[in-house]
């Protein structure tokens, strides 16, 4: 009786928690793809600037609150936008069939084609995962990109390449998985705030905490996960060369925990080509998270983020045409009652 009785609670507890992670932020907006995956977007875009928009794109197992220091700094007087990938926060993943990272990136591209007017050009700032899926995004995207951001970002070669994430690689998939299982068995109250998360900006740590409490974080990110075991391995190389603006930064701890991992950083910045501003920095100190949530770290961040954009805000790349993007996307729609 004691432990039905504690399991009734801890699965009222995660359902009251459920309600609040999934409820559309005050402000917000969605964007339906041609996925049917409905994205929950939050920014500062408006028409007094014209500016390139920063898109914040999250990591795996994370979520677009990391950037909440950048976004913080940026006020409304630079236009940037952030969103869940689907099933993480309020999106929500309507797709059929087996995940693939490419079903990201058309959500991505999507969500750039509804809420950027027509003629703007976009930053793309990826954080881990994040940094790959926007790169793949820019290479679609053509001249709409005006500059790609990676924040300790990852790199199709990583599994191959370092023997290091090879070896480790399984290690993760079961903890994230070993994660997805005890939330949805209602543990989540009883899970410690992760360090990255309590460093946040006080306004955003608690619904942070919520959604790290959630199963759907887990969940999409064993989803994440999976794919990217059956993507990364099969990537040769050369990267796809992309005739835009660039900035790889890296974060110390990572790179010195795998050297070969600067390498692929290197790979990224010169895929980069032409007449373009492209510059390398690793954060002195900081690991992978704490590169964007540690206000330390976040602030180099920072400082090289904005030295950045003013010196490139300016020099669009010569116009050409993206790539076809197949189905158009649905466009920006207020969420609905069913998101709430």
């Amino acid at each position: 009786l004691l432990a039905a009785g504690g399991a009734a609670v801890l699965g009222t507890v995660a359902a009251a928690r459920r309600l609040r992670v999934t409820d559309t932020p005050q402000g917000g907006t969605a964007v339906t793809t041609r996925h049917g995956n409905e994205l929950s977007v939050q920014g500062t875009l408006d028409g007094r600037s014209t500016d390139p928009v920063v898109v914040f794109v999250h990591g795996l197992g994370a979520c677009p609150a990391y950037f909440a220091w950048i976004a913080r700094a940026f006020g409304a007087d630079r236009p940037w936008l952030m969103y869940n990938r689907a099933g993480y926060g309020p999106s929500r993943r309507r797709a059929d069939g087996e995940f693939t990272l490419e079903e990201s990136v058309d959500d991505l591209v999507d969500l750039v084609e509804a809420a950027v007017p027509e003629g703007r050009q976009v930053a793309l700032m990826g954080h881990s995962l994040g940094g790959e899926i926007s790169r793949r995004a820019a290479v679609r995207l053509g001249s709409r990109v005006n500059s790609v951001v990676y924040v300790d970002s990852s790199h199709p070669g990583q599994l191959t390449r370092s023997a290091q994430q090879g070896a480790t690689a399984p290690r993760i998939g079961e903890g994230l998985r070993t994660m997805a299982i005890s939330l949805r068995l209602g543990f989540g109250s009883l899970m410690r705030t992760p360090d990255p998360v309590a460093n946040l900006p006080e306004q955003v740590r608690d619904k942070v905490r919520m959604e790290f409490a959630d199963s759907r974080v887990w969940t999409a990110a064993v989803r994440e996960w999976k794919a990217v075991e059956q993507d990364f391995p099969s990537f040769t190389g050369p990267l796809d060369a992309l005739d835009t603006h660039a900035l790889v930064l890296s974060a110390q701890r990572t790179v010195d925990r795998d050297p070969d991992h600067l390498l692929m950083h290197k790979d990224l910045a010169d895929a980069h080509h032409g007449d373009r501003t492209v510059r390398s920095a690793v954060i002195e100190g900081a690991d992978h998270d704490g590169i964007l949530t540690d206000p330390q770290y976040a602030a180099a961040t920072l400082r090289h983020l904005l030295a950045f954009l003013a010196d490139t805000a300016a020099r669009e790349p010569e116009a050409r045409p993206g790539l076809p993007t197949g189905t158009e996307p649905s466009g920006l729609t207020a969420a609905s009652e069913e998101n709430r």
